[in-house]
């Protein structure tokens, strides 16, 4: 009797674990540029990079007046399924920029966030 009351508690703890991570949704572990920081005006992509895989997803980059200085709307980075990633047009001057991105997590969870860089010369 003992026993299968161990056995029970066991499996529920590991149902419940699992349930625990698949609710778990992917989140923001890194941009680079770095959020609030600053590159090089020579810089040539923008990322996102998750906790988790990412089914999805666009980054478009945005500088003074709302100029779209990104290149497409970009999408998933085929060499990490947890980075979204866009180009840069050449010649970015230096300054403020806005990076807004979209994503759908492997979990079909939708989210969307921004961060702001700075490009100096």
């Amino acid at each position: 009797m003992r026993r299968a009351v161990i056995t029970a508690l066991a499996c529920a703890v590991a149902v419940s674990t699992a349930a625990a991570t698949a609710l778990a949704h992917s989140e923001v572990v890194s941009t680079s540029p770095k959020a609030g920081g600053s590159a090089s005006t020579k810089i040539t992509k923008v990322t996102v990079t998750f906790s988790g895989p990412m089914r999805k997803g666009t980054i478009r980059v945005t500088g003074a007046g709302g100029k779209v200085v990104s290149q497409g709307s970009g999408g998933s980075d085929p060499r990490n399924v947890n980075r979204l990633t866009v180009a840069l047009k050449r010649g970015l001057k230096a300054g403020r920029y806005t990076a807004a991105w979209t994503a759908v997590a492997a979990d079909g969870h939708k989210q969307q966030g921004s961060f702001r860089f700075r490009l100096r010369s």
